[in-house]
């Protein structure tokens, strides 16, 4: 229904003139009922006025020419009344109903329903009945006749009234003028309601509806800027001109004006930071550029002197105390040479290379590499083979080194005792894979910028291990989410799809 109406009244112009209509025609309709009721209502009184007087003046004469003894001159008299071309009838009846006298000969002795007479409040007896006798309206009247004392000399029963007074009125006439009236009624209220629409409408285009297509031509305008302010033009928004009447619109204007005036501060306030951030980031990338050749050329001698000092190593006896310090060199220079890997990792990140990797084999080959972090310490790794073959398409070496950086976390933040829990499950089309520990846990404030570029709250590390992972992730099109309760442990959540979407 709403989208019809919609599709049958698209503009506001047409929703306000079908609104004036339904409202106008209803009202139009509703003044020509109550008219034409409240005019008819009146001739139709009138005419029971005149019936009321007409039969009260028969009740006199008709009491003179009863005690002047001339009843034989009462149908004379009752003919006389019918003359009038309103009066079609005028009887006398006696106190059932029945015609005693009537005007026109032949309507003796015919019974009149008096029962289905409403009584006029107004006056006491007096009865009223609409009829429609061969396509004619007409109404009757009746009054009843007191019997007064001057009567009993002739009218000996006990009733307290002789009769009636019957006359039958023709409404054609009334009719006619009624419906005459409704016509006269229906042309002024048409003209009357088009005038008072037309008015009422333009004084809605002129005062609603062209002010609101001001506003629209203006946003359209705004929208034309915006554009603009996207391909990074620097843009001051015009405003409206503000009327001085204090009406909704003028209000609203107004509003529009202190929304764009906040909007044309922002802006300068927004290019002016993305200035400055534009700055930061060209110094950061020349900055990285330089780092990731430092951490290139570094990378080269660093294998070359590890590579030496195993040699050494394995040429000392075991019992050397020289062995020791040997072995922690090896230790430093394997962690300047991570830290190096996770620098270019960063600053030159590779795409991956798919091909499909047996979970399960992979987290098998990568446990025991944390024997040397283990070593010393209570921490255990808890990891069961799954039920199924859980086979993902990943860059096998970067799966692996996420699985390094989550692993050696837990096992960093468990202060030399706890347990490394790994699990993995398939789940809908893709592989979950969940570790967690029973470590410290995080605050808040921490666990929010767990992912962030160089935030790390350890004295060692370069704060890109998480970066970096979240980089692989996402680009193997997977999930990583993290949470963590302080003194209860941390949990990470790793959500990658079995097939790549080519």
């Amino acid at each position: 229904m709403n989208d019809l109406f919609s599709k049958l009244l698209p503009t506001l112009r047409r929703k306000i003139a079908f609104a004036i209509f339904l409202v106008l025609f209803t009202g139009g309709n509703a003044f020509i009922f109550f008219a034409h009721k409240t005019g008819f209502g009146m001739l139709e009184r009138q005419a029971r006025l005149k019936a009321h007087t007409v039969a009260e003046l028969l009740e006199g004469v008709l009491e003179h020419l009863m005690l002047e003894g001339k009843s034989h001159r009462l149908k004379q008299t009752l003919e006389a009344v019918t003359n009038s071309s309103d009066i079609k009838d005028a009887c006398i009846l006696k106190p059932d109903g029945t015609v005693s006298l009537s005007a026109k000969t032949g309507e003796e002795n015919i019974k009149i329903p008096l029962d289905q007479f409403r009584k006029k409040g107004s006056t006491l007896g007096e009865m009223y009945m609409s009829a429609r006798e061969n396509d004619s309206l007409y109404e009757y009247v009746i009054i009843p006749i007191a019997k007064k004392p001057e009567c009993w000399n002739c009218h000996q029963q006990l009733e307290p009234q002789r009769g009636f007074f019957a006359i039958k009125i023709s409404m054609d006439d009334l009719r006619a003028v009624a419906l005459q009236h409704r016509s006269i009624n229906i042309v002024m209220s048409i003209l009357m309601f088009t005038g008072l629409g037309g008015i009422i409408y333009l004084a809605l285009s002129v005062l609603v509806i062209k002010p609101i297509k001001r506003l629209h031509s203006y946003i359209r305008k705004i929208e034309g800027g915006v554009k603009q302010l996207e391909n990074g033009e620097k843009i001051d928004f015009p405003l409206l001109p503000e009327s001085k009447t204090v009406d909704e619109i003028a209000d609203l204007c107004r509003d529009i004006n202190n929304l764009v005036r906040r909007l044309n501060e922002s802006n300068k306030k927004l290019i002016e930071v993305h200035r400055i951030q534009l700055e930061q980031a060209d110094r950061l990338a020349t900055t990285g550029e330089m780092a990731a050749s430092i951490a290139h050329e570094i990378k080269n001698p660093l294998a070359g002197v590890l590579g030496a000092l195993q040699v050494f190593d394995s040429k000392i006896p075991s019992e050397d105390s020289r062995k020791e310090i040997l072995s922690e060199m090896m230790m430093q220079l394997e962690r300047i040479n991570r830290a190096v890997s996770d620098l270019l990792s960063y600053a030159r990140p590779l795409p991956p290379q798919f091909e499909a990797v047996n979970l399960h084999d992979l987290i098998q080959k990568t446990t025991p590499l944390f024997s040397h972090q283990l070593n010393g310490t209570s921490i255990t790794i808890d990891y069961h083979e799954p039920d199924e073959q859980l086979t993902v398409y990943a860059d096998c070496k970067q799966l692996q080194q996420v699985l390094w950086n989550v692993m050696l976390n837990s096992i960093q933040a468990m202060d030399q005792s706890g347990t490394l829990f790994v699990r993995t499950s398939k789940e809908n089309g893709s592989i979950r894979l969940v570790i967690s520990d029973s470590g410290r846990g995080m605050p808040v404030e921490v666990l929010s910028q767990v992912f962030k570029p160089f935030f790390t709250t350890k004295h060692k590390g370069t704060g890109l291990g998480m970066t970096i992972t979240k980089y692989i992730v996402e680009q193997h099109q997977g999930s990583i989410t993290v949470s963590s309760e302080l003194g209860k442990g941390t949990i990470i959540t790793i959500l990658l799809p079995q097939f790549q979407n080519p």
